[in-house]
């Protein structure tokens, strides 16, 4: 399951350059998505991210902050998430530059049950097999199996659609401080 994160990084730059990188439509596609950002409150906004070769996904945002040059913060859901978690800039004047903190919260989501139809729940009840539900997983979908009965038999029970998004998954372990630490940095050197 996915937890919040914390991440915080230094630049030797002044606030206002730093914001011109997270602010800006063609800064963000530089070291971050591409996207149709603006800085406008409420603005509505979706980043777009190849997953593979010929397949782009997107995360649908929303600017709910907007502090120039200090805080910004956004909604972030992509077609994985059952409701949107948060992103949010904050940068902070240090000597010699500037701190930003990067908070993504509201990771921690409910597993959204699917509609099991009446003939699965018929042929799955206990009447028509002998034997135990087991949890199996797929990463993306949950289903209960019955086991210790002919596999033919073995129909899924129940659905469980998770809310571990494969983007999310990649931007939390590791992509963000990848983004931060090495793309915004680059970018921020030219």
């Amino acid at each position: 399951m996915l937890r919040d994160l914390k991440l915080e990084v230094f630049y030797p730059h002044p606030p206002q350059k730093i914001w011109q990188a997270i602010a800006n439509r063609r800064a963000l596609a530089a070291w971050m998505m591409e996207n149709d950002f603006e800085p406008r409150l409420g603005h509505k906004f979706r980043f777009s991210h190849p997953n593979l070769p010929g397949v782009t996904a997107s995360i649908d945002c929303e600017v709910i902050e907007l502090d120039e040059p200090s805080r910004l913060s956004f909604t972030w859901r992509d077609g994985m998430m059952l409701k949107p978690s948060v992103v949010t800039y904050t940068l902070k004047s240090v000597e010699g530059g500037t701190k930003v903190l990067l908070e993504h919260k509201g990771l921690l989501q409910q597993v959204e049950t699917l509609q099991t139809t009446e003939t699965q729940k018929a042929m799955c009840s206990p009447e028509s097999w002998q034997g135990q539900l087991i949890p199996q997983s797929t990463g993306v979908t949950r289903t209960l199996v019955a086991v210790g009965v002919n596999p033919s038999l073995s129909l899924p029970v129940g659905q469980f659609k998770t809310s571990e998004s494969v983007i999310l998954s990649s931007f939390i372990n590791g992509g963000w401080e990848y983004k931060l630490k090495e793309k915004l940095a680059q970018l921020l050197e030219n």
